[in-house]
């Protein structure tokens, strides 16, 4: 579909986002995202890629056990960032209240 698509049809945005969660190298999926979210910034697709961007990082940081407590408070920052950055660029997402609670969580621990 995406190559049926060129770069002015409305849903180019969220058929590259799509492709783009079903990589499975961790790596390449950011990358992508990222790249997504620079060219969409505007649209869905590109909220959307920049929301699940600061999820993964959220989730690295609620991942990380207590063994290495100086990369722990590195994922917090970043996710603290990642997230706070979303909702000044986004307040009127649908993620929003989810993205919230994610924020109080780290902000609680």
């Amino acid at each position: 579909l995406i190559r049926l698509t060129d770069e002015t049809d409305p849903l180019r945005d969220n058929l590259l986002f799509a492709e783009a969660k079903l990589e499975t190298e961790e790596d390449i999926r950011i990358q992508k995202l990222g790249e997504i979210h620079k060219q969409y910034k505007n649209t869905d697709g590109g909220m959307q890629a920049f929301y699940e961007l600061a999820f993964m990082d959220f989730t690295k940081w609620r991942q990380q056990d207590n063994s290495n407590a100086e990369l722990k408070l590195k994922y917090k920052e970043e996710a603290r960032t990642a997230l706070s950055n979303f909702i000044s660029m986004y307040p009127e997402s649908f993620y929003i209240e989810q993205t919230k609670k994610y924020l109080d969580e780290i902000q609680a621990n």
